[in-house]
């Protein structure tokens, strides 16, 4: 789950985060190798209009549950 990626990641008190949106082949190796740690939403292919939407909603829905705030009708 993302939330508990960003939370971990929070809480080991990291400065920077960077989110990198991959192509439909994904990325060079050399990005792989540099990266700390990777999220996938998804085994489909978008378009990057698509996953930004997808990604921004699921930024959000990770901080809203971080912060004990509801997200759903609860």
């Amino acid at each position: 789950m993302i939330w508990k990626k960003v939370r971990n990641f929070i809480m080991n008190k990291n400065k920077l985060m960077v989110f990198i949106i991959g192509g439909p082949y994904g990325f060079d190796q050399k990005i792989y190798d540099r990266a700390n740690s990777k999220i996938s939403l998804s085994k489909m292919t978008f378009s990057h209009q698509m996953i930004r939407l997808f990604f921004t909603e699921q930024l959000y829905r990770a901080f809203s549950i971080m912060k004990g705030e509801p997200y759903h009708h609860e």
